[in-house]
């Protein structure tokens, strides 16, 4: 074992062929993105003065300026709050994710509750960024693409396939070989999970002999989702491209004409292949149109966009060695000797411990603004139904306090409520070293409904049986939503809350037979609202809002709950003044689980942030 070296020129070289890789394949796969059919592509279908925008390069854009705003030791946290500021994204999982955050969530319940699309794309598609800046430790690289992923993907299979491609690409900045990079993938992927399964399937079906149309099929038959986003069978069609393609053409046209999120694996196949190749051994025919430029989508603001892939190249280049400083990597940044790898790189740090994380819980470090795990760790567990509370319901939080430091912590927790809440407030502790705690405490709301309520958390630390000093956390609960459902010929009636968007009928009913199922609850506006209405459901629903039909489809339909792509059949677009509104719902069930959501969004002409945003301030009393 010893210190590895990377030549800078190499270090630079491969990292502008990555940006250029994935510049390539998204200005490919971006004009057909969506289509499920067996595509026949052979060249670019659509071209302009460059590469086309793509959220896939947009979002690292924004992880570069984090990395240099927070410096590397950055946590999901920082990432939460990059999305707010410059992120105005409404897509899918991203949309969710956003509204979760601007109601005070932090990752990765942030990116968990409510969210219906944690198993998407959204996430491995932004991998590249965490590979470049830690090259040859692909732990390392996994640990940034979870921190990542968990902001809008918690739980989801979105998070390893994050984790899977970012520790590819880190180990391809020394090691060539394919089937040794997918290994060396799948190593940071849990060995059941759906992502790991799929890629697993391909190769045995590759060594098989089997050609990659069959490859293709056997893909969709196995591990396919009616979602074109879906993470398995996406990140398995852009490891097919690599198992099947003859070269760097052939490899991304194989991967795009597979179908579906095409911009997504066209462009990471891109960028590993570019990562592998370097600039210099790229097709010129596929090099010229896209150039040295970058195009970013009009929602990346506030702050300075690099204009090109030598500054994109040149400050990724920057942060790469500060990271490789703060992590202890052994590796050596070197102008004159030649790229060497030693035993140990690739193994430096394993960050699979973090899938032991639950997704349900909230980890906060004290004191605060700590970023090593040196003092005490406060793990905050809001049951399976996440951070919501209805009125005058009865909620179990339970904090977990790890005492990480090597002195003794006494005192008292405290809890600080809502006014008229009832809750136990107050608890002595004393934790040594090493030792963990629980406490759990039970509130209750009174009948006032908010969007969001805040908590605090105080550790009121004591010395010689005196008050020395407190570290506080502000938690949010969100307001859950109130409905009277109704079964089959309503005969079974109830009054439910449920945590999210998603109406619950068979948990609320204790039933989920075929017929009609229906549901009433009052909107509450607080001002004038241009509203898109959606009710996401597969099933022939109708929607009246103060009596008037509003929505009416008697078909069955894809499941779609995303904000900006819903079915036009599902939605209505309405003036909705401020005020209390009767919304009334009724969704005729099959013999296939029943799957409702209802969304209050924005229309698509906003004058900002952007179209399509979660209105957070309605509820649903």
């Amino acid at each position: 074992m010893g210190t590895s070296r990377l030549n800078e020129t190499d270090y630079y070289r491969k990292i502008y062929g990555g940006w250029l890789g994935k510049n390539i394949g998204g200005t490919l796969g971006y004009p057909v993105e969506g289509k499920m059919e067996l595509l026949d592509l052979t060249y670019y279908t659509e071209l302009s003065e460059g590469p086309l925008p793509n959220d896939d390069l947009d979002l690292q854009i924004v992880w570069l300026h984090a990395l240099e705003q927070y410096g590397a030791r950055l946590t999901s946290v920082e990432l939460g709050q990059e999305w707010m500021e410059h992120v105005f994204f409404p897509f899918d999982e991203y949309g969710y994710a956003l509204a979760n955050l601007r109601r005070g969530l932090v990752p990765p319940i942030a990116g968990w509750f409510n969210n219906p699309f944690t198993n998407c794309m959204g996430s491995p598609i932004r991998s590249e960024i965490w590979a470049m800046i830690a090259p040859g430790c692909p732990g390392v690289a996994a640990y940034y693409a979870y921190q990542d992923a968990i902001v809008d993907h918690a739980g989801g299979e979105g998070v390893y396939g994050e984790m899977f491609f970012a520790a590819i690409e880190s180990a391809a900045f020394f090691e060539n070989d394919r089937d040794r990079l997918i290994n060396i993938g799948l190593t940071y992927m849990p060995v059941d999970c759906r992502t790991a399964l799929a890629v697993k399937d391909l190769l045995v079906w590759h060594k098989e002999g089997k050609t990659w149309v069959e490859a293709r099929e056997l893909i969709l038959k196995y591990h396919g989702n009616p979602n074109f986003t879906d993470a398995p069978q996406n990140i398995a069609f852009t490891i097919l491209g690599w198992l099947y393609g003859e070269d760097f053409e052939d490899a991304i046209l194989k991967a795009v004409n597979c179908g579906y999120d095409t911009d997504c694996t066209g462009a990471t196949l891109g960028a590993i292949l570019g990562i592998i190749l370097g600039p210099e051994n790229l097709p010129e025919r596929w090099l010229k149109p896209v150039g040295d430029r970058i195009a970013v989508n009009a929602p990346i603001v506030g702050f300075n966009v690099p204009l090109t892939l030598d500054e994109l190249t040149s400050r990724t280049f920057k942060v790469g060695k500060e990271v490789a400083a703060v992590w202890e990597i052994p590796l050596e940044f070197t102008k004159q000797t030649p790229t060497a790898l030693k035993e140990g790189l690739l193994d430096h740090y394993d960050p699979n411990w973090l899938w032991n994380h639950s997704f349900h819980t909230d980890r906060y470090l004290l004191p605060k603004g700590t970023r090593s795990n040196l003092g005490l760790e406060v793990i905050v567990n809001y049951g399976d139904e996440g951070p919501a509370i209805g009125k005058q319901q009865q909620k179990e939080i339970t904090f977990t306090i790890i005492n990480r430091s090597k002195e003794l912590w006494e005192g008292y927790l405290k809890l600080d409520i809502p006014d008229g809440w009832i809750g136990n407030k107050e608890e002595p502790f004393m934790i040594k070293p090493d030792q963990e705690l629980s406490w759990k405490t039970n509130i209750t709301s009174n009948h006032e409904l908010k969007p969001a309520y805040t908590l605090t958390f105080q550790v009121l630390r004591y010395h010689d049986n005196n008050y020395w000093n407190k570290e506080t956390l502000n938690l949010n609960l969100l307001c859950a939503t109130h409905w009277k459902v109704s079964g089959p010929e309503g005969s079974l009636e109830a009054s439910a809350i449920f945590p999210g968007n998603r109406l619950r009928f068979a948990e609320a009913l204790q039933t989920d037979q075929p017929g009609i199922y229906r549901a009433v609850t009052t909107m509450i506006n607080p001002g004038d609202k241009a509203l898109r209405l959606i009710v996401a459901t597969a099933n022939p629903v109708k929607a009246h809002l103060n009596g008037e039909l509003i929505i009416d489809d008697e078909n069955e339909t894809a499941f779609m709950p995303a904000f900006h792509r819903a079915l036009e059949s599902k939605f209505a677009e309405i003036q909705l003044p401020k005020g209390k509104h009767q919304l009334e719902i009724e969704v005729l069930k099959g013999e296939h689980p029943l799957e409702v959501y209802v969304l209050p969004v924005a229309q698509k002409n906003t004058k900002t942030p952007g179209p399509y945003y979660f209105f957070t301030d309605i509820l649903f009393a």
